[in-house]
């Protein structure tokens, strides 16, 4: 795999398509089977992310009932000290969930990226 090869991989996520095309990385991907295929998966990968901004399924009307059911009962007023942490813990919990997918994407692509 050369440099420009490389250089295609890590400009795909960034890439503004026409002038991408046009330039030195766009002329190589051109004449390299394997920066042809990755920047077909990238963009199936772009079109199946554009498709699940399209889904505008609604939840069952039950789900809240089931849930709240599940966790023993809907949620009790708190004191603001109680609301305050509670945002922290979601806020921290976001960020873990965050850095889990980010390392779960970084080790799909050492795997699956390498070939």
């Amino acid at each position: 795999m050369s440099l420009r090869c490389v250089a295609v991989r890590l400009s795909l996520p960034t890439m503004d398509r026409v002038a991408w095309q046009e330039g030195r990385l766009g002329r190589h991907a051109t004449s390299c089977l394997r920066c042809q295929a990755e920047t077909a998966r990238y963009r199936k990968l772009h079109r199946s992310l554009e498709a699940l901004g399209q889904i505008t399924e609604a939840a069952p009307a039950s789900l809240l009932a089931g849930v709240e059911h599940a966790i023993g009962g809907p949620p009790v007023e708190s004191s603001p000290v109680r609301g305050r942490l509670a945002g922290i813990a979601a806020a921290a919990g976001a960020v873990a969930a965050a850095a889990a997918g980010t390392a779960a994407v970084v080790a799909w692509r050492r795997v699956h990226g390498a070939a």
